[in-house]
Order: structure tokens, then sequence, then C-alpha cells
């Protein structure tokens, strides 16, 4: 706190100050702050993969592979001791392969969607649920080890299961460890257009979790999979909330202490850092917006 108005007081004296003869500005402003803290290093991570098999989803299966070796190259900056396994949606029906870790192939990695059996339901909550509670989930989840959950599927999750009770299990079941979400599917304006098969309790979920769902529509999404979780980004830049700041208004501080070490992106509306901020670190960004 103490940091944050040490920010508007120096927005308020950069307002200030001036030359002797200069053009008064009579537009209101106002202060807006944008923060992030860099996420803690990895020690253990198990990666679960939840995909929907069924015959519609069969062109995707390269996008989800792909997506996962790029994801596994990112972990592997930051821990070895990681594994990847993939479930169906069928909970009726429940099959598993893996672990892949750091010992298995590109192709091992590459070939895993494939191997999955054919499935006829769509219900990503209720399948992950009965996976973690079976013998081969006991086996794959470990208890110290931090948790990433992703739900891909191109249909809207059919469980009685709604989003709501599935992020308190999963708040429960995993309270010992970090744990986050991620959710591709489609969306209401997917390229796609097919607004029927909309993954509205998926979206929901991802809400929940403070983030958007990816479009499974979308040409290439399997490289924002490596960005999509605060358990495995590392980031060396800060997108503002506020469109349109008053670029001299910016200022910049790594745990409370001020950085020139930055540039501002008009095209992306963001902050970016000449440097990577270590673990743990506190990023704030403070300028001024006209009302």
């Amino acid at each position: 706190m103490r940091r944050l108005y040490a920010i508007l007081l120096t927005l308020i004296i950069t307002g200030c100050q001036g030359s002797d003869i200069s053009i008064v500005d009579r537009k209101e402003t106002r202060v807006v702050i944008d923060s992030f803290i860099q996420a803690e290093p990895i020690e253990e991570i198990d990666v679960l993969i939840s995909l929907d098999t069924s015959g519609s989803m069969h062109d995707n299966f390269a996008d989800v592979a792909s997506g996962m070796e790029l994801l596994r190259l990112d972990i592997e900056g930051l821990t070895i001791d990681y594994q990847f396994g993939y479930i169906t949606m069928d909970p009726t029906n429940l099959s598993y392969v893996g672990p892949y870790d750091s010992s298995s192939s590109t192709i091992d990695m590459l070939m895993a969607p494939n191997l999955l059996s054919s499935t006829g339901l769509e219900e990503g909550f209720a399948a992950t649920y009965s996976f973690v509670m079976s013998e081969d989930g006991e086996d794959f989840v470990r208890p110290e080890a931090d948790f990433l959950l992703f739900l891909v599927s191109d249909e809207e999750e059919q469980s009685n299961i709604t989003a709501e009770i599935f992020q308190q299990w999963l708040q429960e079941e995993f309270a010992d460890v970090r744990h986050d979400i991620v959710v591709v599917t489609q969306l209401e304006d997917s390229v796609c257009g097919a607004m029927y098969n909309v993954g509205y309790k998926y979206k929901e979920l991802a809400t929940l979790y403070s983030k958007n769902a990816i479009d499974i529509c979308e040409e290439d999404w399997s490289v924002w999979l490596s960005e999509s979780s605060y358990l495995t980004e590392v980031r060396d830049y800060i997108y503002l909330s506020e469109s349109q700041p008053i670029l001299e208004s910016i200022i910049v501080y790594v745990d409370n202490e001020a950085t020139y070490d930055w540039q501002y992106s008009e095209e992306l509306n963001s902050v970016q850092l000449s440097f990577i901020p270590d673990y743990g670190s506190l990023v704030e960004v403070g300028y001024k917006v006209y009302i």
C-alpha cells in the first residue's frame, strides 16, 4: 500500500513540474496502477490434459501435441521434475496415456493425443474428477507437485457438474499446492462461427480463475499455451488495463525500486522491460489517463 501511495505522489508531482511558461491543459486525468507478481520457481509440476476425443476433434490433435511440446520446453527452463498425462473426456470410458517426462522424446509427446481412444461423451469436468480419484490418477498426481489442468474441447461441457462446483473441488483437492487451469474451447465470436457449440461452462471456469478461454477456432492457438498459466510463464512485460496512457506520466517500479529500463509499445499497449524480473518480484506500472 505504501508503494501505491508513492506512485500516486510521484505522478502528482510530475504533473506539477514544468517550465515557467506553459500551456495549461485543463483536461481532467486519473491515475491507473497495473501490476503483476513474477511466477515463483517450480520444483515439481504435473500437467494433465483432459482432451475431447470425439470425431470432430481429431483435426485439433496436432495443435494440442505441438502446444504441449512448446510448453514442455518452457517448463524445462524452470524445472526438469515434470510430467504430462492425457485423458479422454468420457468418464464411462476413461482412457489415459502417460506419464511423459524429461526422458520422453519429442515423438512421444507428438504421438500422445492419438493414443487415446475415441469417445462419445464430452464431460471434461466429470472425466477429470473420475481420473484424479482413480488408481491411475493417484499414481499420476504427486502430493507435493504443482498442478496444471488443460481442458480442450470444441463442444460445451456436458456433465451435471457446474463450473463453480468444479472449481471448489479443484481448490480443495489441490489446497496444499499451487494449481491453475487453461481452457481451450469454442467462443461466441469464434472464427468457425457455430454458435450452438460454444463452451459456456468452460468459459465460466476460466472466468472464475480470472482469465479468458483460448479460442479453439483460431488458426494457431498452440503457441499460446506456453503463456497461459502463471505457473509456467516468466514475464518481462505488462499489458496496460487502460488504453491511451499519457506517455510522459508512465513510471515503473520493480520491488519498490524505480526503473527506467523499459519501453512502451503503442501497438500492444504494453510496457516491455529490458530485463526479466526475479522470481516473486512485484512489478508496478503507474500512469495517468484523461477522463
